[in-house]
């Protein structure tokens, strides 16, 4: 068992006396001629344990001992008196925080003997303590990606801070993998020079370097003096070298899934191998910053895909899809909905004398404008069919008065209608526009089979509108007596009388919708 002893005493004599006793042993023994000098040596580089007299010029040793006690660094320094006296300047030092305490003329034996024993407990509470750090720090991480999930830099930043508070370690460097190389991510304590040559820089991954070594071999690579490794090399990492303020570099490869997403790295400004608990310590990082990658990269894929699915099915019927529920509302359910069909007139003659090319000009310049309005006002897109359009509301997301929010984006839609109208007319395509809401229940879910599903509703409310859109003429927005019903107060509504729709065995009362006095409500 060896360590650093401090050895307080006034009379250089008496050091001599302890180096003669403990050097052999295998200590090494730094003294101190006063408190004072004490404590500056203990600021300056804090020993393993302290001996000292008690009877000193200026700052006796139980103030020393009191000093050490106060400050939470040197808390649990063990500390052990020597003086010639006993009795009472015994129980003065055990109360001022000494451990132990020997009288002089001291045995040799015992002195070694209580050497070894309170360095034993130093190293029992040194490992517990670091532990414990090191279970906090794991643990501050942890809390970091659980409430900063998407927020990677700050994560990384706080596995670098971490990693270089625990493993001694001034430049703590993560980079990121691209394609065939690798570049400074964050960092933490890195000097001005050190950012002048990899800042904005992309590095080769290759076994010319550490960092590349880690990537290539997929493991810790470990060098104890990175002045002598590169010595006669080129590049950047060469050139960091040549600065001679880092010495020792830990590499640690980011793995996840076998795939390597990046590097720690670790450099002491001097040799000083970094030992086989803080390697771990600083796998146990790396680990916890893949994963923070890899759960950045699994959101940004499924945004992506979310949004590749917007294009083309309904927004909310893409955000369900990407969603935790959305497998158990796929399966089906049943909900009060409304429904909307609405459908160009004179479409078909149109397109038996137009050329293919105005035709599809006229639908999509129908369809965009038609499209912008459905998500204005949170309408569930079913499906496109040529001219005609399925819409409903209430479904995946609830709406707020969903039967007024349908009639008033029929109504909208009549209006913008017009206004195509306009510049179609110049061009000689007559064309108008009809409408037919229904509101009631229905099955939603996932319909169709495996390679080609849609999301649809099955009900009567669907025959319904379909049918009432189907009777509408150009201009009218056709609505069954429930809808008519809901929306009676904030609607200026008419009776057409009763219609003999297919499907349906009696004729089905039926309003249309003039104007709205009312905005409804967007909000869900």
């Amino acid at each position: 068992m060896t360590g650093r002893i401090l050895a307080v005493d006034d009379k250089p004599e008496n050091v001599r006396l302890l180096e003669a006793v403990l050097v052999p042993a295998g200590y090494q023994v730094i003294g101190a001629s006063s408190g004072e000098e004490a404590l500056a040596k203990v600021l300056a580089e804090p020993p393993d344990l302290i001996l000292t007299d008690v009877v000193m010029p200026g700052m006796s040793g139980y103030e020393l001992c009191r000093r050490l006690r106060a400050d939470p660094a040197t808390a649990f320094l063990p500390i052990v008196t020597i003086t010639a006296s006993g009795g009472e300047e015994k129980k003065e030092a055990l109360d001022a925080g000494a451990d132990d305490f020997l009288a002089k003329p001291f045995d040799k034996t015992e002195l070694l003997a209580r050497v070894r024993s309170l360095l034993r407990v130093k190293r029992y509470h040194d490992d517990l303590a670091r532990a414990l750090e090191r279970q906090i720090a794991i643990g501050e991480v942890l809390r970091v990606i659980g409430s900063s999930a998407f927020d990677l830099d700050t994560v990384l930043r706080t596995v670098a801070s971490r990693a270089a508070r625990l493993c001694r370690a001034e430049n703590v460097v993560i980079w990121r993998i691209s394609g065939d190389s690798y570049r400074f991510a964050v960092g933490e304590e890195i000097r001005p020079d050190f950012m002048r040559i990899v800042e904005g820089r992309s590095l080769t991954i290759g076994p010319d370097t550490i960092v590349g070594r880690a990537v290539l071999e997929r493991r810790p690579i470990h060098e104890p003096d990175i002045v002598e490794y590169y010595k006669g090399a080129s590049g950047p990492a060469a050139e960091i070298a040549r600065l001679g303020i880092y010495r020792t570099l830990l590499a640690v490869p980011l793995v996840r899934d076998e795939q390597v997403l990046g590097v720690i790295s670790l450099t002491p400004t001097k040799v000083q191998p970094f030992t086989d608990d803080e390697i771990e310590l600083v796998r146990t990082f790396a680990d916890q910053a893949a994963i923070a990658i890899a759960n950045l990269d699994l959101f940004e894929t499924v945004e992506r895909q979310r949004q590749e699915l917007s294009r083309f099915l309904s927004p909310q019927i893409a955000a369900l899809v990407a969603s935790e529920q959305g497998a158990k509302m796929l399966e089906g359910h049943r909900r009060q909905i409304t429904v909307a069909f609405l459908d160009l007139r004179g479409f078909t003659a149109f397109a038996e004398t137009a050329e293919p090319e105005e035709v599809l000009g006229v639908l999509r310049e129908y369809q965009k404008a038609m499209g912008e309005l459905i998500v204005a006002h949170r309408g569930t897109l079913e499906h496109f069919a040529g001219d005609g359009m399925m819409v409903w509301f209430n479904d995946p997301l609830p709406v707020d008065r969903h039967e007024l929010q349908a009639v008033t984006m029929a109504c909208a839609m009549r209006e913008r209608f017009r206004d195509l109208a306009g510049g179609w007319q110049k061009k000689g395509y007559e064309l108008g526009f009809g409408a037919g809401i229904a509101t009631g229940y229905a099955t939603l879910g996932r319909i169709g089979f495996e390679g080609r599903y849609d999301y649809g509703a099955i009900g009567n409310v669907v025959i319904l509108a379909q049918r009432l859109s189907a009777e509408a003429k150009a201009g009218q927005v056709l609505l069954s007596q429930r809808v008519q019903a809901a929306v009676e107060s904030e609607v200026e509504t008419g009776a057409v009388g009763e219609l003999a729709l297919k499907g349906f065995t009696r004729p089905v009362p039926a309003f249309e919708a003039r104007a709205v006095r009312s905005a409804a409500p967007a909000t869900s």
